[in-house]
This record gives structure tokens, C-alpha cells and sequence, in this order.
């Protein structure tokens, strides 16, 4: 058994290795040393505002508010902790309520610097810094009333730019797509077709920002010329952008306005929800463009968390977009194939916008010094990743030293960033003498040097297991040089106008074919005037040109809202939860669309939190239900604390709703039971209202499913019930 001493002496350990970490801003692990701190020190309300600020920092700011509640029922007194439960609440959207902390933190200490600024703007140089601080971007006071709102046009095309502005707050060197969404972006701003704007979503807010267009045009310019992200005027661009994400001018819509969103999305913690309730407030059309479906055609090459993001945000894809531009017709027949077997009744627009546009002419500058002395070169531009089977043109490479002699055999540079799943050929080329001396790997480099690369090299080379497009064959032959390719996917659309195509994953064809590009020259000058001869390049401005004519308001009858795409049968249980799977499945789309209002936390996989009196259910019936009496279940869980609800159901636009008042113990999970009376058709809607009993608060409850059936439908109802455990609620 320990001494009291050495006990004293480990929990001491424990708390000073939490302040190490948290000085390091190591967060996750200065997150686990407090918690297992707090696990015995229940009761130190300095070390659980610490924790908190780890939560925060790690992007969970409704943990960080639970720790920070927890430490003011010790200190309810500390002006600080109403501080940092302002900042907490702020992050979380919930202005009015921050508002109330910054004042009770100022009530308790009128010479808190940083609830003065918060409620009159006051400068904080006096505010304290360091890992107690929370940096907090500039903004109007709170007391102001929410963030200044700017109203766009019905034509008004608005480029969602979330996840390129996430992208550059630690890279500058663009891959394919963020190098689509900024040159598209930056000639549509330019242009002079439907007014264009760009925009990011700000989580905290639940609101798309506004993002000024020369601050974006700035971004895009500096991006194009280095990569030192530690440049002052890059880390300046940066900082304002990311400022306007957090701050900028909250848009409103006029019924018709597009939301393009270029990137991807799925990323984003609840981004569909907002997108339908931006739907439902302001009539936006939402229209994503999807450059492949490779997570769901050969998801062995992605990683195992990227396939089920991708096969729920595709569900919800399908429930909210009014069109669909895709980048070739191997994409739009995947995305139209994959569509109908979700929603089988439901067409939704597509149109094709090939990204055949050549690079911006840039001023080349010099080759990495490995290749200065002239060495001949074949160039692989593209990801190091499992898909770009990297592994069999290694493999390639070594059967031409072989066979050839390494003198005989140009070298290799292959230029992109680390993937996932690409040991096995890093791992080949690391330990073969031959390719360390023949195959050269690059990434972030400018595209000064890139372009160089191209005007350099023999021929480029790029493989793949699939492909939406496939920019860096569109870039080869833009620099007039022939592209080697496999022949499947969009690679046959991106290299159809001067690519040589070899039969995919085949080493023998792939190794005769370099061998013959590397050594006939007269061969190799022959394809090079096909190549000038076909490829007809458009500029950037003409495809963001077409973009904006595709997302134009046209004549065709608007698709029907979200919950409308789904007719869901009776009888069917619905999970409330991050649903796992490989495949875009119905129920993924549904787990998010049946929730409604502002109070919901991001799915989880055991279910979803829901603030009570901004959170409802809503769950639409088949035809068959009108008439009918109603038995409606509902799964609920407690958190820690005990809870009493109020739950109300009804179809909307029907008679009074039933209600329930329910008493759940901390840490109880029970399903409710609501009987409703036969109706006409109309949308299932479940109200969750806060009840008022002293000491018992409702700040969170989980719910975790749903199920409604006929009355006398026993055998749904027992399929429901017999997996849950119930519990009997209070009257």
C-alpha cells in the first residue's frame, strides 16, 4: 500500500505533467494527464478549467463548457471560469447566453479585461496570455446583437470555400482540388458573368461567412508563388481569412441563390443540417460539385475512416442537392448509378464540366539541383498513395534497370504529398539501391519549379487504380508533352486528345511502353505534334464561366425538399447515430435529416445530444399512415445528471400533439411510448421542451431512435422494444 506521501507525490506528478503538455500545446495528451488527474481530484476546479481549455483547443468547446460548469459549481465566485464559460457558449453559437457569462464575470471582477472586451470592445492589452487565455479573433462586441448580416441576390453564385481555407492554414502548395477550387474561385470572381461571391461555413455559428473577394484573390496569387508557409505576407493572408471565417459577415439568401461548394464537405460537423435549414429558411439551391466516387468504387485504396465519412455524406448528398456538376461522364455515370440504387424514384440533374484548362502560364525557374545535370526524366505528378500505385511503376522501374541498364533508363520524379497506404512501395524504393539512385520524390514545391519539371521531362507518366479526371494528364498535355496512362475511368476523357494509353495494372505493357517513349525519339516527337495538334485547352475563366451558367436559376421544376426524397415505412426502426458502412445507405441520410432546429450536437455512433427547446424530431409518413392511430417509440438517454422533459407529438398542422412528462435518472436510458390518434397525412413531429422541477435541470438529453407504427402493429413494436432495455417513465 502506498503512504500518504508517495499518493500526495504521484497526483502532483500527474498534475505537473498535464501543465508540461498544456505549455507544449500537446493538448490530447495534456487532456489525458488532467483527466486522469481529475479522476481522483474531483474537486479541483483550477485543473478542471485546464482540462477544459484542452477540450477546447482539441475543437470540442461543448466539453470544454461541461468542464468549465463543473469547476463553477466549486468556484461560483471565480470571475475567470464565467470567463471562459462566455468563450465556450460563444464558440457554441449561443450568444445570449455568453452574454450573460461576460457579464457575471464582470460583476464579480469589474477589472476583467477580457469580459470588458467582450461586452464594449474594449482593447485588451492588459489581458492576460498564455495557456490560461483564450484567443478569441476580433470581433464586434456580443452586446451588439449577432454579427452584421449581408443579403445576396436570387442570381448571386456563392463559392462555399470551407475546406480550401481549413486546407491553407497549413499548407500553401495546392493538390488537384484545391488547385480547381482557386483558380475556378478566382476567375469567377473576375468575370463578368452571374454576380459571384465566396463564402465559408462557420461551424460555431451555423452560418455561411462572407469572405472579401480581394482578400481571396491575394490568397490564390500567393499560393501560385511559394511555399514557405511561414512567408509573413502568407501567414498574414491567412490569418485574415481565417478572421473572416470566424467574424466575417453573416450571409443571408435570396430564394435561388446557389451555394457551390467546389471541395469536399463531409469533413464538417453537421454541414448538411445547416444546408437544410438554409434550404428551408431561404430557399437556396444547393449544388455540389463531386469529383469522384473512389471511396465507393475501390475502397480498398482509401483510408478505412474516409469510407464511411464519404458513404454518409453521399446519402445526404442525395437528400439535399437541386444539381450535381461532376467532372466527366465516368463520374456522372458512377454518381447516377449510385443515386438511383439510394433513391431509386429520384432524379437529380447532373452536368458534366471537364477540367480540361491548362495551368497558368508561369515563368519557369530551375530544376531541383538533383536533376541539373541534364539526366533525362519522366514525370509523376500525383499523390504518394496506395490508389496511384505507385508500387507497380517502382516495380517498372526495377525490370528497366535490369533489363536495360541503369544509364540506359531515364530517371523517375514524382511529385505530391505522402498519402495514406503507400508503405509498401516507400518501403521498396527506401531499400532498393536502384530506385533510390533512379526514382526522386518530391512535394510542396511552387509551381515555378513545376512548371519546369514539365518543360524538362521526357514524358509524363501517371497511374492509377480509378479516377473522377485526372488534372495532371489535362497539365502534361498542356506543357505539350505526351501523358502515359492506364485506359479506364476519366483518364479517358482527361488524356482522349494525346495520351498513350497502357492496360491497367499491367507491368509488361506498362514497362514496353516507357521503354519505347524513353528511346524513340522520332516516335516520341510524333505524339507530341498529335498532342498540338488535338488538345484544345479552355482557360480557367471558361470553365468557372460554365460552372456559373450550370448553377443558374433554370426553368426546371424545383426537386422536392430533403425528408420529401424518403418515404420510409411504417414500422421501421430509425437510429438517431453516426451509422457505419462502406455504401451510401438511406438510413445514414435519414439519422441526420429527421433532426430540426438549432440544439443538435454532431452524431455520434450511440446516438445524438439534443438541447431541450431547440431540438425537434421530424419523420415523414408514407401515405398509408393517414387515418391511421399512431404508436410512436422513442429511445432517450441521460447524461450524468437527471433530467425532466416534456415530450409533444404530433403530425404537423394536425390537432393539439400528445405530450409526456418524463423523469430520467442520471446515466438512465428509456424508451417513451406515445399513442396518437388516427389523422390525415402530414410529417411526424417530436418536440423535446425542457419541464421546470427544483434541482433538476435538462441541459442535454441523448436520444438515441425512433420508430413509429400502426396501433395494432404488435410484431413492429416488439421488434423495437425486445432488443432495448425499457424503463417506465413518470407520470
Amino acid at each position: 500500500m502506498r503512504s500518504g506521501g508517495e499518493a500526495r507525490s504521484g497526483l502532483d506528478a500527474m498534475r505537473e505533467k498535464g501543465d508540461r503538455l498544456r505549455d507544449a500545446r500537446a493538448w490530447a495528451d495534456a487532456a489525458e494527464a488532467y483527466g486522469a488527474y481529475l479522476a481522483v481530484c474531483r474537486d479541483d476546479a483550477p485543473i478542471m478549467v485546464q482540462y477544459g481549455h484542452c477540450l477546447k483547443e482539441l475543437g470540442d468547446p461543448r466539453g470544454a463548457l461541461v468542464c468549465y460548469r463543473a469547476a463553477e459549481k466549486l468556484l461560483p465566485q471565480d470571475s475567470d471560469i464565467q470567463l471562459q464559460l462566455g468563450h465556450a457558449l460563444k464558440l457554441l453559437g449561443r450568444q445570449e447566453e455568453a452574454t450573460d457569462a461576460y457579464a457575471r464575470a464582470l460583476s464579480l471582477d469589474p477589472g476583467n479585461p477580457g469580459a470588458r472586451h467582450e461586452l464594449f470592445g474594449a482593447p485588451v492589452d492588459d489581458a492576460p496570455t498564455g495557456p490560461d487565455s483564450v484567443a478569441m479573433p476580433p470581433a464586434s462586441p456580443v452586446t451588439a446583437g449577432p454579427a452584421a448580416s449581408s443579403r445576396v441576390g436570387a442570381d448571386a453564385l456563392l463559392f462555399d470555400a470551407s475546406d480550401l481555407l481549413d486546407y491553407v492554414r497549413h499548407n500553401r502548395a495546392p493538390t488537384g482540388i484545391q488547385r480547381v477550387q482557386l483558380n475556378v474561385i478566382r476567375e469567377a470572381l473576375q468575370g463578368e458573368a452571374a454576380p459571384a461571391l465566396v463564402c465559408a461555413f462557420d461551424p460555431a455559428a451555423g452560418a455561411w461567412r462572407l469572405v472579401p473577394a480581394a482578400l481571396f484573390l491575394e490568397l490564390a496569387r500567393l499560393s501560385a508563388t511559394g511555399i514557405d508557409t511561414a512567408d509573413p505576407a502568407w501567414e498574414a493572408v491567412v490569418a485574415a481569412t481565417q478572421q473572416a471565417v470566424q467574424g466575417g459577415t453573416v450571409l443571408d439568401f435570396a430564394p435561388g441563390a446557389a451555394l457551390v461548394n467546389l471541395g469536399t464537405s463531409w469533413w464538417l460537423p453537421d454541414y448538411l443540417s445547416r444546408v437544410r435549414q438554409a434550404k428551408a429558411r431561404f430557399g437556396i439551391r444547393y449544388i455540389p460539385f463531386l469529383h469522384d466516387c473512389i471511396p465507393l468504387i475501390v475502397p480498398e485504396h482509401c483510408a478505412e475512416g474516409l469510407i464511411e465519412e464519404f458513404a454518409r455524406w453521399f446519402a445526404g448528398l442525395c437528400l439535399h442537392a437541386d444539381r450535381v456538376l461532376v467532372n466527366s461522364a465516368c463520374t456522372a455515370a458512377d454518381f447516377r448509378r449510385l443515386q438511383r440504387a439510394l433513391l431509386p424514384g429520384l432524379e437529380i440533374p447532373s452536368s458534366v464540366v471537364p477540367l480540361d484548362a491548362a495551368p497558368d502560364a508561369v515563368e519557369p525557374g530551375a530544376l531541383p539541383s538533383r536533376l541539373a545535370d541534364g539526366r533525362p526524366f519522366i514525370l509523376f505528378v500525383g499523390t504518394i498513395e496506395s490508389r496511384k500505385n505507385h508500387l507497380l511503376v517502382f516495380q517498372a522501374w526495377l525490370s528497366l534497370v535490369r533489363r536495360h541498364g541503369a544509364e540506359r533508363v531515364p530517371d523517375l520524379v514524382c511529385v505530391g504529398k505522402r498519402g495514406w497506404l503507400a508503405e509498401e512501395a516507400l518501403r521498396l524504393q527506401a531499400r532498393s539501391d536502384i530506385l533510390r539512385a533512379k526514382v526522386h520524390l518530391l512535394h510542396d514545391i511552387p509551381d515555378t519549379v513545376l512548371a519546369a519539371l514539365y518543360r524538362g521531362c521526357l514524358f509524363t507518366l501517371y497511374n492509377s487504380f480509378y479516377e473522377g479526371w485526372g488534372l495532371p494528364v489535362t497539365e502534361s498535355l498542356a506543357h505539350g508533352k505526351v501523358a502515359l496512362v492506364p485506359e479506364h475511368s476519366g483518364l479517358r476523357e482527361s488524356g482522349a486528345a494525346g495520351a498513350v494509353f497502357f492496360a491497367p495494372n499491367s507491368e509488361p505493357d506498362l514497362v514496353e511502353q516507357v521503354w519505347r517513349l524513353s528511346t524513340d525519339a522520332a516516335h516520341r516527337a510524333a505524339l507530341e505534334q498529335r498532342v498540338a495538334a488535338q488538345f484544345r485547352p479552355r482557360r480557367w475563366a471558361e470553365i468557372a464561366a460554365r460552372i456559373s451558367r450550370e448553377s443558374a436559376l433554370g426553368e426546371a421544376p424545383p426537386l422536392p425538399p430533403p425528408l420529401a426524397r424518403i418515404a420510409p415505412p411504417l414500422g421501421a426502426s430509425h437510429r438517431l447515430a453516426l451509422l457505419p458502412g462502406s455504401a451510401p445507405l438511406r438510413a445514414m441520410a435519414l439519422a441526420d435529416a429527421m433532426r430540426e432546429g438549432e440544439g443538435w450536437s454532431a452524431l455520434e455512433g450511440w446516438g445524438c445530444w439534443a438541447r431541450p427547446g431547440e431540438s425537434r424530431l421530424r419523420l415523414p409518413l408514407p401515405a398509408e399512415a393517414a387515418g391511421a392511430a399512431l404508436r410512436v417509440h422513442l429511445e432517450i438517454q441521460a447524461p450524468a445528471e437527471p433530467i425532466l422533459l416534456l415530450l409533444r407529438a404530433g403530425r404537423e398542422d394536425g390537432a393539439a400533439p400528445v405530450t409526456q412528462r418524463l423523469e430520467i435518472p442520471g446515466g438512465g436510458r428509456i424508451i417513451a411510448v406515445l399513442a396518437l390518434p388516427p389523422e390525415r397525412a402530414g410529417d411526424l413531429v417530436i418536440a423535446i421542451d425542457p419541464a421546470c422541477a427544483a434541482g433538476i435541470g435538462a441541459e442535454r438529453v441523448g436520444l438515441c431512435s425512433v420508430m413509429a407504427c400502426r396501433e395494432e402493429d404488435l410484431a413492429a413494436r416488439l421488434a423495437y422494444l425486445e432488443p432495448r432495455a425499457i424503463a417506465t417513465p413518470a407520470d
